[in-house]
């Protein structure tokens, strides 16, 4: 794709597809036979191409001109309704086709053949009517062109944009310390590549501060005395070799130059440049050809050694040709350097501390900037001098987008990013707009969405669409519109997602709440999965007239823990009324158990996602979807079968079972789908392939292909699968010939590979070890599992170095090997990981192989259940057998005895478990004076489940940071340990004493669980653990009377504490420590607590604060009602427990409140005063209230009569009441804002206030557990805005509301969207 810098119109792309689909002999051909109107065909074809070439003109005027943009919109609109019109009529076609070939097959009857042609006459005629409609919009959109002063673009426009300039704008850049540190021992460097002159390339989205880097750089005080030259060029999207030289020239020579022809130019600058060490930037460069690249740097070369040339740009590509050190990818700031830069804008020389409310607003607004510079800098700009809370409310409350364009350079910067993108991959960007901020998506979904909207070209050099689709996205990646998230996923950042939105404005519409949609034109829909999504939510979408895509997002879709249910309602409305739907999902919806028949209406669906639905099977008519490409079924741990006819879907690329736990095969027919490239069936019960599989020649992934014990395909069919690669599980290959005939050494693409045998094909070594040499893999392979593979010995190609791309390799359950393979001789090896060899004993001198130094590339060791393994034997070489070790984990090798390896130089992580004769690491490495130990990069040490205690040695390395000891049962005193930050210290019986000297100061987080006998620190050892702020002592320190919290906490639990009677505060010179820091405090499980510090905490920032199972405990601390911060407040199960609030109230910003069993926190009648003094009625930000257990009755009864909980309660939750019978109505009917109503386990409950329910307007949902003697609703009906309503295990409601028809009552509560009763959900 690279190439000259053009700006092409986004629909541009899409009028290519259709008059080169319309002029296609296949089409014409369709049109002739079918007495389809061609001339008028071909009409329609020169009208768009008349429109084609005003389209870029229109394109970029659109932004600032309104009426062009309209224009646009339509025409985009229309030439969407031309591709669908063309692909109905292809459907129709093709179904011809594929029907006439049945009908030759099943020898149908005279009766059926002459209905058929009659019915599909009538349809062409139709169409001739919709195309002659669609060319008349057309030739509107020709007339209006002139009017609107469009005309074609001829050559390159010039670029509007103010070059940039070396002058530093900025005095102080904020967050890029470390970034300019890194490359300014790079720039000054004279080796810092191979060649004379280096080339440094800052590659970053628009607007992330790349020329302010390059600036910096530019301007440091030491390049006047390191370099003798230095210029200055801004390059721009506008190339120009000769602009660019001239001005480099120019600037090195300090005179004008009138030259303009590149030859004499070069000479000259070349001569200028020979033999002196010269410092270049070239800013902001987009263009992607090599060649102008290569001869631009041409007069470089005659510099000096060290010379440097400093390059900025947005594209990924334009950095891989030059660069000769490595890239400097340039991140957005952090959300706290956005603030210092918006605030150095906006407050100028002012301190902004004086205005904390507009500071509070302004960090808020700077989160919006997403890290990106320009935009702090816009918006602090925009904000200068304006000191008004209602100003910056207003820039936080509105779109970076709104702001005018002469007052913002966030638009004209990112939107060049989109501009001067080719039309085919303006499309493809757009559409991800459908995508919400922070949505984290994978390669292989946004390629089958483009497909499926026809966003992908078929390539003319053969390559499949998916290729195609996965080239546009590497190239939207390396222009930084996508960027990386974690190993496998992509995102976009927030202000890029804004740019698309802004772009896809009318033709695509995110739903993110329940705001209102303009949707009549909408082609693209996304929204926001929600628990219960129900039909009202859907209602705009009767407009929605062309809809394309029905896509429902989540910010965490992998999230299998919660469930989702849709109307009914909206599935069937979707497939009977939108017909051109091209991409479908209903994925995650657990109550979708079936598709109805309507479902053959989508003639044009591609894609179709049910995975994690409860669908059991799929319907016969599916099969007549002939354009689909993609269907998800992942994890249908329902579906038991597929479609017997799934023969039928020829243009079929993508099925995916993986996890339908409940399919037990395949249709027999699977060989048909020609154009299938990946099938998954993965953690399905399918026992064998079925036969010729070796027919399916376009298949590229194939994960398990399992081996039937007598019927199905064998494994030698995938060697006829030529494009097979990526990931593939083989299971149960018992034939050596079948292996021989797979043919996976020629299978360049495949890179993950497993091996399992079941217990009963592992019986003969022999023949499994000539089974698996047979099996040995192309060496591009880059892991490799073998499960319970039988043999003595391995092959000898598992550990050959000649398979130099290996890295990651599991042997697992391998019970007979006597001996490991060599694998010290793999070079890329980085992960190993051995588990459960029941006949290896010692691990020895095999294992390293032949080279001097083995194991050059491992980072992760793992043994794990080696039963039997006694000793491990280093190589001998002289040096550390794991140079590069980062990570070694020993799990139940309880026979291991010795040591470990001595030198492991950059070990981090060490975890040993249940290993119980490891003896102490430096007996051994003192017995020698030939070694010694070296762990000194051990960062993270876990000693766990009956280890020696002399692997605590080990606590002596410096760099030890973070510590876990489990179940050590010989530990009587704790070492002492430098710079530990993490110590977690759990049932160690023994253990009674910390260091004489106390814990490092350094320590921030200690956990104590199961440790009894251990004297907690004295208050001086305390005082020193400044940094500490995470603290959990849990069922241990038996000696422990009382604690004092020391000021730097930020969380302090105590539980099961059972001899603790006090919680103190400690004072220096008199005067009580303020516990400012301390953030959330919970007690439970201390019988004997009885005591706070006298005047209470000063705890100004405690946010959560929790007592529980404290018997003793007679009141909560004192003064509550300071605790300004204070947002959770639960007590529990304080049997004793008397008053909560009595000096003061309860904290004012207070939001959740629960009481559970304090049954002595009950008032007669004549004490209502004392529920009074707690001030509920004051708490405007209380939205949530739980009242739960003994001696609760009593105090929500007077609660409610007494109206004193606040109106603007949202959620009340009432369990285990036992005694109440009922709600007082006019107490609840005060709860105006009430949402969510919640009773649970209330046995004497007998009816609702129906009255009252009547009053609560806000009121969507209502839950009824476990009361039986609740026999039914209010007769008055339950409020209208309800929109869920749960019934579970109330067997009186569950009579009368059983059969769901209005003889039982049903008609007063059927008008609720949502209705679950115990496991039934009707929505």
């Amino acid at each position: 794709m690279a190439g000259a810098l053009i700006g092409e119109a986004f629909i541009s792309a899409s009028i290519h597809v259709i008059c080169h689909r319309i002029a296609s002999p296949k089409f014409v051909d369709l049109f002739w036979h079918k007495k389809l109107d061609q001339p008028l065909l071909m009409k329609l074809k020169r009208t768009l191409l008349t429109l084609n070439p005003v389209l870029d003109d229109a394109e970029e005027k659109q932004i600032e001109k309104p009426a062009v943009r309209e224009w646009l919109d339509d025409l985009k609109h229309a030439v969407f309704d031309a591709e669908d019109l063309l692909d109905e009529i292809n459907y129709e076609a093709l179904q011809c086709k594929l029907e006439g070939e049945a009908q030759t097959a099943d020898k149908l009857t005279n009766k059926v053949r002459r209905f058929l042609p009659t019915s599909r006459n009538k349809f062409y005629q139709s169409m001739n009517v919709k195309i002659q409609e669609l060319l008349r919009k057309l030739e509107d959109f020709v007339q209006l062109k002139g009017a609107l002063g469009l005309t074609e673009v001829v050559g390159r426009k010039v670029s509007q944009r103010t070059p940039t300039t070396s002058v530093v704008h900025e005095p102080y850049v904020y967050g890029r310390e470390e970034v300019k540190e890194n490359l300014s021992k790079v720039l000054f460097s004279d080796d810092a590549s191979k060649e004379d002159v280096s080339f440094i390339t800052i590659v970053g989205m628009g607007g992330v501060g790349k020329t302010t880097l390059a600036r910096m750089l530019y301007n440091d005080d030491k390049v006047k005395e390191h370099f003798t030259l230095k210029a200055w060029a801004c390059v721009s999207e506008d190339y120009d070799a000769i602009r660019v030289t001239k001005t480099l020239l120019e600037s090195v020579t300090s005179k004008t130059c009138n030259t303009t022809d590149l030859n004499l130019l070069q000479i000259e600058l070349r001569e200028q440049l020979r033999g002196k060490k010269f410092l270049f930037v070239l800013d902001d460069l987009w263009n992607e050809k090599y060649t102008d690249w290569n001869c631009l740097q041409t007069p470089f070369t005659s510099g000096a050694r060290g010379s440097k040339v400093i390059v900025t740009t947005r594209n990924k590509n334009v950095a891989s040709f030059m660069q000769n050190v490595p890239t400097q990818p340039l991140e957005p700031l952090s959300h706290e350097d956005c603030w210092s830069l918006l605030a150095k804008h906006a407050f100028g020389n002012v301190n902004c501390s004086a205005y904390p409310s507009l500071e509070e607003i302004g960090k808020k607004i700077a989160r919006k900037c997403n890290g990106l510079p320009l935009a702090a800098q816009t918006l602090g700009g925009l904000l200068r001098s304006r000191l008004d809370s209602e100003v910056w409310n207003r820039v936080l409350n509105n779109s970076i987008w709104e702001l005018p364009t002469e007052k913002s350079d966030i638009l004209p910067a990112l939107g060049l990013s989109y501009h001067y993108l080719p039309a085919k991959l303006k499309q493809c960007f757009i559409y991800c707009s459908i995508f919400p901020k922070d949505y984290e998506f994978k390669v292989e979904d946004i390629v089958f969405l483009w497909m499926a909207e026809g966003l992908i070209p078929q390539a003319e050099n053969g390559d499949n669409m998916e290729e195609v689709a996965k080239e546009y996205f590497d190239e939207l990646l390396s222009r930084s519109l996508f960027q990386t998230s974690g190993k496998s996923s992509f995102v976009m950042h927030d202000l890029i997602n804004d740019l698309a939105l802004f772009m896809s404005k009318g033709f695509c519409s995110r739903w993110e709440g329940r705001e209102s949609h303009e949707v009549e034109r909408v082609r693209h829909l996304s929204y926001a999965r929600e628990e219960y999504d129900v039909s009202l939510k859907f209602e705009q979408l009767k407009e929605a007239k062309c809809l394309r895509t029905f896509l429902p997002t989540s910010l965490n879709p992998y999230n299998s823990y919660k469930n989702y249910y849709l109307s009914k309602k909206v599935v069937q409305d979707l497939l009977s009324s939108h017909r051109c739907l091209r991409a479908l999902s209903l994925s995650s919806y657990r109550n979708v158990t079936q598709l109805p028949d309507s479902i053959k209406n989508l003639i044009h669906l591609r894609y179709l996602d049910l995975s994690g639905t409860a669908i059991e099977r799929l319907p016969s008519v599916l099969c007549s979807l002939y354009y689909l490409q993609t269907l998800l079924l992942s994890n249908c741990s329902s579906l038991v079968e597929l479609p017997a006819d799934l023969r039928k879907l020829i243009n079929l690329q993508k099925l995916m079972l993986g996890g339908c736990a409940s399919l037990a095969k395949l249709p027999v027919d699977l060989w048909e789908l020609i154009s299938l490239h990946h099938l998954d069936v993965s953690g399905t019960k399918i026992a064998e392939m079925p036969l010729q599989m070796s027919r399916l020649k376009s298949l590229r992934t194939l994960t398990a292909f399992v081996v039937g014990k007598s019927t199905g395909s064998t494994i030698g069919e995938l060697g006829e699968l030529p494009h097979l690669g990526g990931k593939l599980k083989l299971q149960n290959v018992v034939d050596a010939k079948d292996a021989v005939q797979a043919n996976l050494k020629n299978k360049k693409d495949m890179k993950e590979l497993e091996f399992e045998w079941g217990n009963e094909d592992s019986d003969d070594s022999t023949k499994v070890r000539e089974v698996l040499d047979k099996l040995q893999p192309c060496m591009n392979l880059e892991k490799l599992t073998v499960k319970r593979y039988g043999g003595t010995s391995f092959p000898n190609w598992l550990g050959d170095s000649a398979f130099n791309k290996i890295k990651v390799m599991r042997l697992e359950g391998c019970h007979y090997c006597f001996e490991l393979p060599p694998l010290g001789q793999l070079p890329a090896l980085k992960e190993l990981f051995i588990c459960k060899m029941k006949f290896l004993r010692t691990l020895g001198p095999e294992l390293y192989g032949q080279p001097f130094q083995p194991f050059q590339s491992l980072e992760r060791l793992e043994f794990k259940g080696m039963a039997e393994w006694e000793e491990w034997v280093p190589s001998g070489s002289g040096g550390p057998d794991f140079p590069r070790l980062l990570e070694l984990i020993l799990e139940k090798c309880p026979k291991l005895r010795g040591s470990l390896p001595c030198d492991l130089p950059c070990l981090k992580k060490l975890s040993v478990e249940g290993c119980g004769v490891l003896h102490d690491q430096r007996a051994t490495a003192t017995s020698s004076t030939s070694t010694s130990l070296n762990y000194n990069s051990l960062q993270e040490l876990e000693i766990k489940d009956g280890c020696q205690t002399g692997l605590l040695s080990l606590l002596e390395t410096k760099l030890l940071s973070r510590l876990k000891i489990r179940n050590l049962s010989n530990m009587q005193c704790f070492p002492n340990i430098n710079r530990l930050q993490h110590l977690i210290l759990w049932n160690c019986p023994t253990l009674s004493s910390f260091p004489k000297d106390g814990l490092p100061t350094t320590l921030t987080s200690l956990y104590i669980i199961n440790c009894r006998r251990l004297d907690f620190l004295p208050h001086e050892m305390l005082a020193k653990l400044t940094s500490l702020d995470y603290l959990t002592i849990h069922k241990s320190c038996n000696s422990m009377r009382s604690f004092r919290i020391f000021p730097k906490l930020r969380t302090l639990n105590i539980g099961y504490c059972e001899n603790l009677e006090s919680l103190c505060l400690i004072e220096e010179e008199g005067a009580v420590e303020n516990l400012s820091h301390l953030d959330n405090l919970n007690i439970l499980g201390c019988p004997n607590l009885v005591c706070f510090p006298q005047g209470g905490f000063p705890t100004p920032n405690l946010t959560q604060l929790e007592f529980s199972r404290c018997k003793k405990l007679k009141s909560l601390p004192e003064r509550i009602h300071t605790f300004t911060a204070l947002e959770r407040l639960w007590i529990r199960n304080l049997q004793n427990l008397e008053s909560i609030a009595e000096d003061g109230g309860l904290p004012p910003n207070l939001q959740h409140f629960r009481i559970e069993n304090c049954e002595r926190l009950r008032a007669s009648s004549s004490s209502v005063g004392d529920y009074c003094n707690w001030g509920l009625q004051a708490l405007v930000s209380l939205t949530e209230f739980t009242i739960h257990g003994r001696g609760s009755d009593e105090i929500l009864e007077t609660l409610l009569k007494q109206q004193l909980l606040p109106t603007t309660l949202r959620s009340l939750l009432i369990e285990e009441l036992s005694t109440l019978k009922s709600l007082d109505g006019k107490g609840l009917a005060h709860l105006t804002s009430l949402q969510e109503l919640f009773i649970s386990r209330c046995d004497s409950l007998e009816f609702l206030p129906g009255e009252a329910l009547q009053h609560l307007t806000s009121l969507h949902r209502l839950e009824i557990r476990c009361c039986d003697n609740l026999k039914f609703l209010p007769e008055e009906g339950l409020p209208p805005s309800l929109s869920y309503l749960k019934i579970f295990r109330c067997s009186g409601l569950e009579k009368r509301y059983q059969n769901k028809t209005g003889q039982d009552h049903w008609d007063s509560i059927s008008h609720i969207p949502c209705i679950w009763i115990n496991d039934e959900v009707i929505i």
